[in-house]
């Protein structure tokens, strides 16, 4: 089995997912933040739905 090299950039696909995953954090984030004005609920809601997209996104966008 052959290992990737350490150089190598990041796969595309891979690329793809965290920057769907990164987008839909951020409007979460956003929406979160208009209508809470909280900081920390802010960040709760974004960093979980930026956890749940990643393996979301994986399955669908198979390889």
């Amino acid at each position: 089995m052959a290992s990737p090299s350490s150089g190598a950039p990041l796969p595309t696909r891979w690329a793809m997912i965290l920057m769907i995953a990164m987008m839909l954090a951020m409007l979460v984030g956003m929406l979160t933040f208009m209508e809470t004005g909280s900081w920390p609920a802010t960040l709760l809601a974004a960093l979980a739905t930026a956890g749940a997209a990643i393996p979301v996104l994986h399955g669908v966008l198979g390889p």
